[in-house]
């Protein structure tokens, strides 16, 4: 199980909180032309009344929240391939309409995913890190040492994250503090393509991690991850408003 098949799960029973964190452009900034869907009275009239609301892409299933103002929305794309689909079929469906994408507003999606993306697997460093330095905490004999290798161990996978050459005496001294963190740390220095199959290690090793420690519970830590999101006006036309980077607290935890 990967990054985006855990967070998609929770994603669809719920998150704790979220919020808007960048907005790619002005509400009050039109996108061109081919963004905008003209639709009949009698279609927009059933479209206010209907009580559900669904936004799709081809196959995949959006998430649709109301917007700030009246009669607007927010269609939420929980991950890369969502992001990646859509672009590539060159429309969205909302509540049955098809919406045309721009090639301007395929453009700032492309945008605004590249850097949740990259935030998504900032936070969940962070969320491995936050565990695994409890753990070193929580098991060594002295704390003072713990705290000296959690150091040793975080500045090295920060080096190998920014793909800086580390030894292999440090990387050894990083995978016996934590096969975790270095699975994480190589992952930030490698593409994109590869970052599937790191997930899917790190995943692994979590699951295990967990069963055989004691005292120490991944509830305990905050968890966010990212997501892009299109906001869409609903009038007697389909506006699309902006696209933006949206927050969400997958875990608020407790430390």
């Amino acid at each position: 199980m990967n990054l985006n098949a855990v967070t998609n799960k929770l994603y669809s029973t719920g998150l704790n909180s979220s919020k808007q964190v960048e907005t790619y452009s002005e509400k009050s900034k039109k996108t061109s032309s081919k963004d905008t869907l003209e639709i009949s009275s009698e279609a927009y009239a059933a479209q206010v009344k209907s009580k559900e609301l669904s936004a799709t892409s081809g196959k995949d299933t959006l998430g649709i929240t109301s917007g700030p103002d009246n009669n607007t929305f927010v269609i939420h794309f929980y991950d890369s391939a969502m992001v990646s689909r859509a672009i590539s079929r060159g429309y969205i469906t909302v509540n049955g309409t098809r919406i045309d994408l721009s090639d301007e507003t395929k453009q700032q999606l492309a945008e605004v995913d590249k850097q949740a993306e990259a935030d998504r697997m900032r936070a969940f460093n962070e969320y491995v890190m936050q565990h695994d330095i409890a753990v070193a905490k929580q098991q060594s004999e002295s704390w003072q040492k713990a705290y000296k290798d959690a150091s040793k161990a975080i500045e090295i996978a920060a080096k190998i994250s920014r793909g800086g050459k580390v030894t292999s005496e440090e990387a050894k001294i990083l995978m016996n503090f934590s096969p975790e963190l270095y699975a994480m740390a190589m992952s930030s220095a490698n593409s994109i393509k590869e970052n599937n199959h790191q997930e899917s290690m790190q995943q692994t090793e979590i699951k295990e991690n967990d069963e055989s420690t004691s005292g120490v519970e991944w509830s305990q830590f905050e968890w966010k991850t990212y997501e892009s999101q299109m906001t869409v006006s609903l009038g007697k036309s389909f506006d699309i408003q902006g696209i933006s980077e949206g927050e969400n607290i997958i875990n608020k935890g407790t430390n």
